[in-house]
């Protein structure tokens, strides 16, 4: 589905120099409105994509990657980006962050709205019709699943609003789960569970099941999560892509393993700006830290903190899980064509992100690479999790973490950390594999929100790059950690972000904010 991403445009053209009969007809012949739109499949299918348009980033503190800037995995050190001041829990209701996050949502919710109003009458088949409406369902329902997982109680808008309705309160988090859930619900039984050529893209049945799944676990409902994780799996329609590497890599785009992704075309839709290849391959912004490293396994399943685990903290990156070098550029490591030397780089945390980083890209500005953003990998740890909150501890929830790392050779569950575990010894292996399995996806700093682990919010450490400069003897370098920022959890926040402060200002209907905003 490269092709529905298009951008739409609708030019409108105003002749100043000539005066009509019903120039103040309320029908306007210059633009396009639902009443002169919506009138033909292909119409609808426009009115569709533009919803699916604004699941693009639409400011800087709203790429996918600014997440993993502000939670334990990495930081960005330029506060204009807009992250540095959430990692350190320094946000306020006039933060770049939360407002772009609000504002994207429902932009995305409004135009579901518009859309599921003026389909409803639209004459076009009936089938095409149901489908389209649920595509429209999906969306909402992942804007204010969205939504809710960072600002709590918001605005449940479902309607077309007027300007004497415009004015509206917060809504209960319970109830908008409600709708989000009804949302997905229907859209699963109106979605197919695949397109073919240029519609592929489009939601499908596995992505409403999954975006259900992973807003239930996200909010306690630990069976009900399980049961919608196990319908994904049972369409069978999803694999473990083989390869790690490549999963993330442009020509092995819409594989197997991909349920939900945001399509980019080159030169006609690029990624927004700025994209993941300038910021995580050009720009001195992308920080690894330090602690994210060290939290990959040996090869033998073994935290490099284990005396039997073989680690060398001066050979730090032998026999270490696949997945760190397929994520991270290290230091010593091909970098393009040439060997990544922390000293001669700007970056300060002397590492950056390598997964999508489209590293050696002609034009950093025209990076075409699809973000994914729901897939298989998740939904088998959706389960897991689910599983494990409600008490279970089962023989299933170790087959499904393993097959996550099998995919990379990694020793089971069973044969490395033991069977018979308690809920809380599966926990925390659940939480390390998600770690080392989504780096620099956008998910890390969801799971810190909702799992509210005050010991994931610390001060970033790096390495000291002046003590790794030189390739040609690389015996020479000296691996040793330097403080780069400080982070203190603030409880008088929470783990909840503000309402904007431009929106209150606008509405005061949405007072009260969040405790300690």
């Amino acid at each position: 589905m490269k092709s529905i991403y298009k951008v739409l445009t609708v030019l409108a053209v105003i002749n100043l120099a000539s005066c009509k009969k019903g120039l103040l007809d309320k029908t306007p012949n210059d633009r396009l409105s639902p009443s002169t739109f919506y009138q033909n499949e292909t119409q609808v299918k426009m009115a569709l994509v533009g919803i699916y348009n604004a699941l693009q980033p639409n400011a800087t503190p709203a790429q996918f990657f600014q997440f993993d800037f502000e939670s334990d995995n990495a930081y960005c050190q330029d506060a204009w980006q807009g992250s540095k001041e959430v990692g350190e829990w320094q946000t306020t209701s006039n933060s770049w962050a939360p407002y772009a996050k609000w504002t994207q949502d429902y932009a995305i919710i409004s135009r579901a709205n518009e859309f599921l109003k003026e389909v409803a009458a639209a004459s076009i088949d009936a089938t095409v019709k149901s489908q389209m409406a649920g595509e429209a369902k999906f969306l909402r329902g992942y804007a204010y699943a969205d939504l809710i997982a960072y600002f709590g109680d918001v605005p449940l808008v479902t309607q077309v609003q007027t300007l004497s309705d415009a004015y509206v309160s917060r809504t209960a988090k319970a109830t908008v789960l409600t709708q989000v859930v009804t949302d997905l619900t229907d859209a699963a039984a109106a979605l197919p569970t695949s397109y073919s050529g240029s519609d592929v893209g489009r939601a499908t049945k596995g992505a409403a099941l999954a975006y259900k799944a992973k807003v239930l676990l996200y909010n306690g409902k630990w069976a009900d999560a399980a049961q919608a994780a196990q319908d994904v799996i049972d369409l069978k329609a999803y694999s473990l892509y083989p390869n790690y590497s490549l999963l993330f890599d442009e020509t092995h785009e819409n594989n197997s393993e991909v349920i939900f992704d945001i399509q980019y075309i080159p030169t006609t839709q690029p990624q927004p700006w700025p994209s993941s290849a300038l910021s995580l391959s050009v720009w001195p912004t992308p920080n690894v830290t330090a602690d994210l490293i060290d939290s990959y396994y040996m090869t033998n399943g073994l935290p490099i903190t284990n005396s039997a685990s073989g680690y060398n903290s001066q050979n730090p990156y032998v026999n270490r899980d696949p997945r760190l070098a397929s994520s991270v550029v290290l230091p010593g490591s091909q970098w393009g064509s040439t060997t990544y030397i922390p000293a001669t780089d700007v970056v300060p945390s002397g590492a950056r992100p390598r997964k999508y980083a489209a590293i050696g890209i002609a034009d950093p500005n025209n990076c075409s690479l699809n973000t994914i953003l729901m897939r298989y990998a998740d939904v088998l740890l959706i389960r897991a999790e689910a599983l494990i909150e409600s008490g279970s501890t089962a023989p299933e929830i170790y087959r499904l973490i393993d097959q996550v790392r099998a995919r990379v050779n990694m020793p089971t569950v069973e044969s490395v950390e033991g069977a018979g575990l308690s809920q809380a010894q599966l926990r925390a292996v659940l939480r390390h594999e998600r770690r080392v399995e989504f780096f620099m996806e956008g998910t890390r700093y969801a799971d810190m929100l909702r799992w509210k682990d005050q010991s994931l919010v610390h001060d970033v450490y790096g390495y000291d790059k002046s003590l790794l400069k030189n390739p040609a003897s690389p015996s020479t370098w000296k691996f040793s950690q330097v403080k780069l920022e400080t982070r203190t959890f603030d409880a008088g926040k929470g783990w909840l972000w503000p309402i904007p402060q431009a929106d209150i200002d606008i509405n005061k209907k949405l007072l009260p904010n969040n405790p300690g905003y």
